[in-house]
């Protein structure tokens, strides 16, 4: 049986009717079916059962289906089924509602922290799969797709290498291959033009000479680090830093990177550059050419502004001393969920925080939100920041789901006396407690609010609490680009 001879009507096992063609590569068709028997749109890559290349297909397709990061278009059913017209070989995945990478950079490449995500995202997909023993091997485009939610699915895990024969030599080759692979993507994302020399329907990436040119080569604004970041996983020549070789490493990498871009160096007039000044000095010229002010005029200026600063702040304290007011700190305060807390420092002793994990529940999260960067949040430091995905809708009971949240567990049951939040941006936010680490929200119980926390929140319970897991519950993100996602720097607890 041909499978490019297939007409639609088409029924496999009495379960699939093909619907229609999607294409197909070589002697393998691709069709959007139904599935009769559970009234659902699924996927099928058929095969003839004398390709070369059939067993090899239900191999993977079988060994792909145990997989369960929901990041992957799942195996539905695999197997080589008679029919009056020959033997053939059929995969059947899941179907969802998506756009692939490449008609998303039909209008040109996406935002540089959208693309990071994303990339982000699918290397940290990819590290999930290998440690399962599983390889992607021709990671294009059209093999990454995007749900109107924002969701990132992979297609094509182990079983697209399969129908076009490519396989790695050892783990370490599978690796490289798959990162080469992410970052591809990635740069694809950047530039909207496509790396490698396959033909995937975006422009080629153009080239110096023999060597690629980087991602900032090609559109200007991309910031230094993740260019870097591209360009070492691509191995273009010339870049600085060491190569990155595995899925993990790029993902953590891109997790520690800031959409930033270098600054240049001020120069003064002339065209000397700042290496004619000690290091740790500033160049006497701005960038529009004036002579700076001198180290003794800053001093004199600097000293004023500290007596300023301090007789307004003593004759602030006397106009609060005569109103009879309080300090109430730079915190937001919780609202009727928990007590009045006067003063919003922090007091009582810090409890050490023993492990912290993501809860991202079914039905509408995936179980996993990030969980490699959750450690961030209790690292002990506001330059780092766990971050939750993008998403291209709010949350809430009209949005993609309730929210997002990170689980703190402190070893044992402990009083609590306040659960200190830094944030980035304007976030309302949930802390809710348990004895046991639940799977879902309903499994903690609320013990404080708070909303439009941007910075820093301190949140004490209205009445006793002792609890040993403490959910730092986000229930609305800040905007960020086109989209939404929230970031926790760090998170406090005292008893």
């Amino acid at each position: 049986m041909s499978p490019n001879a297939v007409e639609p009507g088409t029924r496999l096992v009495d379960r699939y009717r093909l619907d229609k063609h999607l294409g197909e590569a070589g002697g393998t068709a691709y069709w959007r079916a139904h599935d009769e028997l559970l009234d659902r749109s699924v996927g099928v890559c058929l095969l003839s059962a004398d390709d070369s290349q059939a067993e090899r297909v239900l191999g993977a397709a079988r060994r792909a289906a145990a997989v369960t990061d929901p990041r992957f278009l799942r195996v539905l059913d695999a197997s080589e089924v008679e029919s009056p017209l020959g033997s053939v070989v059929y995969v059947v995945n899941e179907w969802v509602r998506a756009t692939n990478l490449t008609d998303l950079l039909a209008d040109g490449p996406l935002p540089p922290a959208e693309a990071r995500d994303l990339v982000r995202e699918i290397a940290d997909a990819l590290d999930s799969a290998h440690r399962d023993g599983l390889a992607h091997l021709c990671l294009q485009p059209e093999h990454v797709l995007r749900t109107s939610h924002g969701q990132v699915k992979i297609v094509g895990l182990a079983v697209e290498a399969a129908v076009r024969g490519i396989e790695a030599t050892d783990e370490t080759d599978a690796a490289h291959r798959d990162t080469q692979g992410v970052a591809a993507v990635g740069y694809a994302a950047l530039t909207a033009r496509w790396p490698g020399p396959e033909s995937t329907g975006l422009a080629a990436a153009p080239h110096d000479g023999d060597a690629l040119c980087s991602p900032r080569q090609v559109r200007a604004g991309i910031p230094h680090d993740i260019d870097q970041l591209v360009s070492r996983a691509l191995d273009v020549p010339g870049t600085a830093g060491p190569a990155v070789r595995t899925p993990a490493a790029l993902a953590a990498a891109l997790g520690d990177a800031r959409v930033t871009t270098r600054v240049p160096a001020v120069r003064p007039p002339g065209g000397s550059t700042s290496d004619s000044f000690p290091p740790g000095r500033l160049a006497p010229y701005d960038d529009q050419g004036r002579r700076r002010p001198g180290r003794t005029t800053v001093l004199a200026w600097g000293a004023v502004a500290v007596v300023l600063c301090v007789g307004l702040a003593l004759a602030l304290g006397q106009v609060i001393t005569g109103l009879g007011g309080e300090d109430s700190g730079d915190a937001t305060t919780p609202d009727s969920t928990s007590s009045p807390s006067g003063s919003a420092a922090a007091t009582g002793d810090p409890v050490t925080v023993q492990g912290v994990s993501t809860l991202d529940p079914p039905p509408d999260g995936n179980g996993d939100e990030n969980g490699y960067a959750a450690q961030r949040a209790v690292d002990g430091k506001t330059s780092t920041a766990w971050t939750t995905k993008s998403y291209n809708e709010q949350f809430g009971p009209a949005g993609l789901k309730d929210g997002v949240g990170l689980v703190l567990d402190l070893g044992a049951p402990t009083p609590l006396s306040s659960v200190t939040v830094r944030t980035v941006g304007a976030t309302d936010l949930e802390i809710r407690t348990a004895d046991q680490e639940g799977a879902a929200l309903d499994d903690y119980d609320l013990m404080a609010t708070a909303s439009d926390v941007d910075r820093r929140a301190v949140l004490r319970p209205q009445d006793d609490v002792t609890a040993r897991y403490v959910l730092v519950w986000l229930t609305s993100l800040p905007a960020d680009g086109t989209g939404y996602r929230g970031q926790v720097q760090e998170v406090t607890i005292t008893r």
